[in-house]
C-alpha cells in the first residue's frame, strides 16, 4: 500500500492532505488511557470519559461486587470488555460476557452490568454524546472532594 491510501480496495481513498484547520471546540489529540482521572459515580464503579463532538467512548471500571443500575438512554450505546468480567443486561436478558465481548444497545434500551468475583475493564461508545455526562462527572467530583475533607 503507498502512502495515499491505495490499498483495501479504495477504501482509503479520498481527497485528504497531512493536516487540517481545526477550531478551538474539537482539537485533534492523543491521549493515554492513564492520563484521564477517574471518575467515581458508584460504589465500585469508575468511569473515564472522552469527549469527542458527535461521540464519546468511556473507560468503565468495575470492582467485584459492583452495579451500574438499570438504565436507558436516548444515545445509541456500544461497548467492550477489554478485561475481566460481567454479567450484562440487555432489554430483560442476562449474560455473562468477557474479554473480547462485544454489546450493542439501541437508544432507550434498558441495560444494567453486574460483577462477581472480578473486576472488569469497559470501554462504551457513544452517539451522540451522552446527555447529562458532562453533570455526572462533575457532580461525581464534587462528592469525592466533599469526601476527601
Amino acid at each position: 500500500m503507498d502512502d495515499q491510501g491505495q490499498g483495501a480496495g479504495g477504501y482509503f481513498q479520498g481527497p485528504a492532505s497531512r493536516v487540517v484547520e481545526v477550531t478551538d471546540d474539537q482539537l485533534p489529540q492523543f491521549i493515554h488511557i492513564d492520563q484521564l482521572p477517574i471518575n467515581l459515580v458508584d460504589k465500585g464503579v469508575g468511569l473515564k470519559p472522552v469527549f469527542g463532538k458527535n461521540l464519546m467512548l468511556s473507560f468503565v471500571y468495575m470492582k467485584p461486587h459492583s452495579v451500574a443500575a438499570l438504565h436507558a438512554h436516548p444515545e445509541e450505546q456500544m461497548g467492550l470488555v477489554l478485561e475481566g468480567e460481567y454479567e450484562f443486561e440487555l432489554n430483560g436478558v442476562r449474560k455473562m460476557i468477557r474479554k473480547g465481548d462485544v454489546y450493542i444497545v439501541p437508544p432507550n434500551t434498558p441495560h444494567a452490568a453486574y460483577t462477581y468475583d472480578q473486576s472488569c475493564l469497559a470501554m462504551d461508545i457513544f452517539a451522540p454524546p451522552r446527555t447529562g455526562y458532562q453533570e455526572m462527572i462533575a457532580a461525581a467530583r464534587k462528592v469525592m472532594s466533599l469526601d476527601e475533607e
